[in-house]
């Protein structure tokens, strides 16, 4: 039923598809600068008075009040930026973004929240080692974290995409540890990610996600050296409100794609999607009990997402955020931190 529900959910958004996908990619010939690997960030970066790209893309700096540092966390060099004051509030981003997805709602979840984003495994300025892009390994990373934090008790948890299939398997795997789980425009990654089309009456479905799951090095190659043309295109796709679209953040998460390990490991997150799988069987065998705000687009998921929710939580509040299509910290910030903070009050 749930499978149905989000195919047919689904036809009418992806209308327009070839007409985006096609203006990203046949540009590509074009060529663009050469790739360089993103710079580590050195522990303690001070923030500006605003959030910046500063000029370099690669090394994009915090909102104000916040700093960058890397630890190491499970055979991983991580990167996370902190700040604010208050309980724990953890964010976890997707694909193809890195922390920087946050930077507009950072300073107000500071107000209240000691805030951690952090760069997953593979991502931004963080280690792309060659394995380990499974959930359950990449819930181990962040835990790991705030281990050396010592911030692992009591965790209030945030995940938008690849970001909120982590967050799953991270309350599922650290029970009793999770205060409030807040999944956001994305499935937990059992059977329905086999379920999505690719093609659909009305036009292409959910081409990514067999596209990224190919291994014989074609979406590297296709994107590799045009990565501001192939980031651009792909979060305008998905977006409902093109006022938000910033050529900025497109810089910021091209820049760490240039590196070819980061690269790689941006299709890995879905090449795990079988081991997902298995894990999340064992995982949804027991259904969450920890309070669960599960978000969607209107113009994207919409309620699908506290639909599947529901199959694996006991206390779920579903909600819709209007004007926005994937991207919803990006599209509606003001909203969609409202919804948040008004759940993490309860």
């Amino acid at each position: 039923m749930f499978a149905r529900h989000i195919r047919a959910h689904w036809q009418g958004f992806v209308l327009g598809l070839v007409a985006v996908v096609t203006a990203a990619l046949l540009p590509l010939a074009a060529g663009s600068p050469a790739s360089a690997a993103p710079p580590q960030h050195r522990s303690g970066t001070a923030a500006p008075d605003s959030p910046s790209v500063s000029g370099d893309p690669a090394n994009p700096r915090p909102p104000r009040g916040f700093t960058s540092h890397m630890a190491d966390v499970n055979g991983i060099r991580m990167h996370y930026v902190m700040g604010g004051h208050g309980p724990t509030l953890v964010l976890l981003h997707g694909y193809p973004e890195t922390w920087y997805e946050w930077h507009q709602v950072m300073p107000v979840l500071g107000e209240h929240y000691t805030v951690i984003a952090p760069d997953l495994r593979g991502s931004g300025a963080s280690s792309a080692p060659a394995t380990g892009y499974d959930k359950k390994t990449l819930a181990a990373d962040v835990h790991a974290l705030l281990v050396s934090l010592h911030r692992a008790e009591y965790v209030n948890l945030v995940g938008h995409d690849i970001g909120t299939m982590v967050a799953y398997a991270y309350a599922a795997d650290y029970r009793g540890t999770v205060s409030h789980l807040a999944l956001t425009e994305a499935p937990i990654p059992d059977s329905i990610v086999y379920t999505y089309p690719s093609l659909t009456s009305n036009g292409p479905g959910f081409w990514n996600f067999g596209f990224f799951s190919l291994t014989n090095g074609l979406p590297e190659a296709t994107i590799h050296g045009h990565e501001k043309k192939w980031v651009a295109g792909f979060m305008d796709w998905l977006t409902v409100n093109k006022a938000a679209e910033d050529p900025r953040d497109v810089a910021v998460y091209a820049a760490a794609l240039r590196d070819p390990a980061h690269l790689k490991a941006s299709f890995e997150y879905f090449r795990a999607f079988h081991t997902d799988n298995v894990d999340v069987a064992a995982q949804g065998r027991t259904k969450l009990t920890v309070p669960v705000l599960a978000l969607g687009g209107a113009g994207s998921l919409g309620n699908s997402v506290a639909d599947q929710v529901r199959h694996y939580a006991t206390n779920v509040t579903g909600a819709v955020i209007a004007g926005s299509g994937h991207w919803i910290w990006e599209e509606q910030p003001q909203r969609t931190t409202a919804s948040l903070l008004s759940f993490l009050a309860r």
